[in-house]
């Protein structure tokens, strides 16, 4: 029997899913049925760019006998183990004879070796010459033993016609399933150029009293002005890209379709007199999209504000964000507070001892001395503490310390003109940070720190998401575009200043908004207070 070339499922299914030609085309080659496929293969790359609807749309091309676990419907490791086994029998047509196989349970990995390889052997009935196991998001697996992911990718050595394909939503560590010359296959988010063709492809939403034409001509661009404005900025996916097209273009082409009067004594509504009348709807809708990074609004239904409500002045605590987002933003603020060459005498984990905790207030005292000489001045006058002849007055660290640090420092990075920092250098001066030195410091202060982070998903996919939509409510800003802090801070250290991050925040502000994930600023920036 014949079957079909990469070439040709790339072609066919590129009609259908674009922009993944490339995709396709390594996966058909490496599972066809005609050559040799290996034991393990991996596909990665972030939510929402097609994986799995892709690596289904090439197994059924193929036609190879395949079997494809949803490992987020698992609740145990057991289970995982379970449905692979039931899932495998129904594929090679063997769900009848499920009591042969084990009855139906499977407690570990060496058992599941051992009955897929008397299900797929040829003495069990329907030869197999080829069969593909899909194992969808394993690396969100709930309860998964530790080595279970390394056991599941080696199956494919001890069955000859067995193929593992792993799926993952991250970006796999190196040597993640402890062996070497894996065959990877990376799904990339998708451009700006992929993502609106991919729209543009499926073509405008039909509106009643609206023309063909016009349409045709009005939505290139409609998709991509929302694209800029509302898709781009969030780091929106393609769901969300269509789902935004399809209801902002009835309201866009609204005065086309009532006849109204252009502006400007113009015969016909253009684009750009399009875009003009429907600002206030992108203003709307671009709020909106961070509906889901910050608390909805009392008083709203679907986006809609009441006039009541916007009468009401807002309040003056600072609005919440998820435990992840906040997380993110406060361990930004304290990368940018703290400088980079006491990094291991603050977060490491090897300085939880005694010593190095009075070190760290010691060190911090002194910082701190010259942002509060007044209140030093105060505590020497007090009775209550008298300070010894020959020996320097030691400052003690209180609430209304901090504070004044707080504003002090916020007040002067804000008043800092282009190029320089007022006030002494003290360790509340913001400098830029690095993405990798957010990491660390997000896993050294994170309050509920994963069991085994070694084994954990990488963070940089999901921090590098969270970053584009701080970015956009300007809390955390590139470094190359802060003036002041990111020119004279960047002087000093020789990584790329594009490269680098600053937030854009008060100390006050993150400090009442970190207290509610459980996080303590003033522990990191002060050592504790007194």
């Amino acid at each position: 029997m014949s079957h079909p070339l990469p070439v040709d499922i790339a072609r066919s299914l590129n009609q259908q899913w674009p922009c993944r030609e490339s995709q396709v085309r390594q996966l058909a080659g490496l599972l066809s049925p005609s050559v040799p496929s290996p034991s393990t293969l991996v596909l990665y790359g972030i939510s929402a760019t097609c994986k799995s609807t892709i690596t289904r749309a090439v197994l059924s091309a193929l036609r190879v006998p395949h079997a494809i676990i949803r490992c987020a419907e698992c609740i145990t490791g057991r289970h995982l183990l379970t449905k692979i086994l039931l899932e495998t029998l129904s594929a090679v047509g063997l769900e009848d004879e499920w009591e042969r196989f084990g009855k139906g349970k499977c407690e570990h990995v060496s058992t599941l070796a051992v009955l897929l390889a008397d299900a797929l052997a040829p003495t069990s009935g329907k030869r197999v010459e080829k069969f593909v196991l899909v194992l969808d998001g394993i690396d969100k697996q709930r309860e998964a033993p530790q080595m279970l992911l390394s056991a599941l990718a080696r199956l494919g050595e001890v069955i000859p016609v067995l193929s593992v394909v792993l799926i993952l939503n991250t970006t796999p560590r190196p040597l993640f399933l402890q062996a070497s010359g894996v065959s990877h296959i990376t799904f990339p988010p998708y451009t700006r150029k992929e993502a609106i063709t991919i729209i543009t492809a499926a073509g405008p939403p039909a509106v009643d009293g609206l023309s063909p034409e016009t349409a045709s001509k009005l939505y290139p661009q409609f998709v991509s002005t929302v694209y800029d404005s509302l898709v781009g900025p969030t780091a929106g996916t393609i769901p969300s890209f269509r789902s935004i097209c399809e209801r902002l273009w009835p309201r866009f082409v609204e005065p086309v379709v009532n006849n109204e009067t252009p502006p400007g004594g113009a015969r016909d509504w253009d684009f750009a007199r399009l875009l003009v009348r429907n600002r206030a709807m992108f203003k709307q809708q671009g709020e909106a999209m961070l509906v889901h990074h910050i608390v909805p609004e009392e008083g709203t239904k679907q986006g809609v504000v009441s006039s009541s409500a916007l009468g009401r002045p807002l309040k003056s605590q600072p609005p919440s964000l998820p435990y992840f987002p906040t997380l993110v933003l406060t361990s930004a603020y304290v990368a940018s507070h703290t400088p980079s060459r006491l990094d291991t005498i603050f977060f490491s984990k090897f300085s939880s001892s005694s010593l190095s905790a009075r070190n760290k207030r010691s060190h911090h005292r002194r910082r701190l001395k010259l942002l509060s000489q007044a209140q030093a001045e105060e505590d020497r006058d007090d009775p209550s503490t008298p300070s010894k002849k020959g020996k320097r007055t030691k400052t003690r660290i209180t609430k209304s310390m901090l504070d004044s640090a707080f504003a002090t420092t916020s007040a002067a990075t804000s008043a800092a003109p282009s190029g320089a920092l007022t006030g002494p250098s003290t360790i509340l001066t913001a400098r830029p940070f690095t993405l990798e030195r957010l990491i660390a410091i997000y896993h050294a202060i994170d309050p509920n720190p994963p069991a085994n982070p070694i084994r954990g998903p990488a963070l940089a996919d999901s921090i590098y998401a969270e970053l584009a939509t701080l970015r956009r409510l300007r809390l955390v800003v590139p470094a190359s575009g802060v003036n002041g802090i990111g020119a004279s801070a960047a002087s000093g250290t020789s990584a790329d200043a594009g490269e680098k991050w600053c937030v854009n925040i008060s100390g006050d502000w993150i400090d009442e908004l970190a207290k509610g994930i459980g996080v303590e600023i003033g522990e990191w920036l002060a050592g504790g207070l007194d």
